[in-house]
């Protein structure tokens, strides 16, 4: 799973988890915690994680106007580009799989190019060919 959304209290106990590969899904559960009036005001915090990186910490004893508080500015979470899928990747129209043998320093900078994607920084490394 990729992104994990769960409630915590200020001993580090999480509880309320959910863990989904779905940015849609991962987004609505996030609003959805946001909407429970009931953790208003209580020293609880909401996490939003996408594999091991902190989105978004959401503070429901915070000021409106607070950094961590994230009721109406969901749309403002720097989401993960081109992830929030996992499994199969996309079709690329006239695309096949192909299997290339590469140096760790080619791997590194096609990783690099490719924010994380092999394959994506190798297109971008030949659309500049």
């Amino acid at each position: 799973m990729s992104y994990r959304i769960y409630l915590q209290i200020p001993n580090g106990s999480a509880f309320e988890r959910t863990e989904t590969g779905s940015r849609s899904i991962a987004e609505s559960v996030f609003r959805a915690f946001l909407e429970r009036d009931e953790l208003d005001n209580k020293d609880v915090s909401l996490h939003l994680v996408y594999q091991r990186t902190t989105l978004a910490v959401h503070r429901f004893n915070e000021a409106a106007s607070a950094t961590n508080n994230w009721k109406g500015r969901v749309d403002e979470i720097a989401w993960p580009v081109g992830h929030g899928h996992v499994g199969r990747p996309t079709e690329l129209e006239g695309g096949g799989r192909r299997n290339v043998y590469l140096d760790a320093v080619s791997i590194a900078r096609a990783k690099k190019l490719g924010k994380g994607n092999i394959s994506e920084g190798i297109r971008i490394a030949l659309s500049r060919v």
